[in-house]
């Protein structure tokens, strides 16, 4: 079985509607994320970040594994 060497964390926000109504997205992605962090931490840490991101909805959290 091959070892996880990279882990991200991808944050997926609604800021808004555009001119045609359709939804905003940004993204944030965090790299270098510990490999023994939970999915219950991540989840926790997306929720605070979302929080603190001027009132955004959050539309997707990803985590990201890169195997050797």
């Amino acid at each position: 079985m091959n070892d996880i060497y990279d882990r991200r964390l991808s944050i997926y926000l609604n800021v808004g509607l555009d001119d045609e109504g359709k939804d905003i997205i940004k993204a944030k992605t965090f790299s270098n994320v510990r490999l023994d962090t939970t999915d219950e931490e991540l989840t926790e840490f997306a929720q605070k970040y979302v929080a603190l991101s001027s009132g955004a909805n959050t539309k997707n959290v990803v985590a990201d594994y890169r195997m050797l």
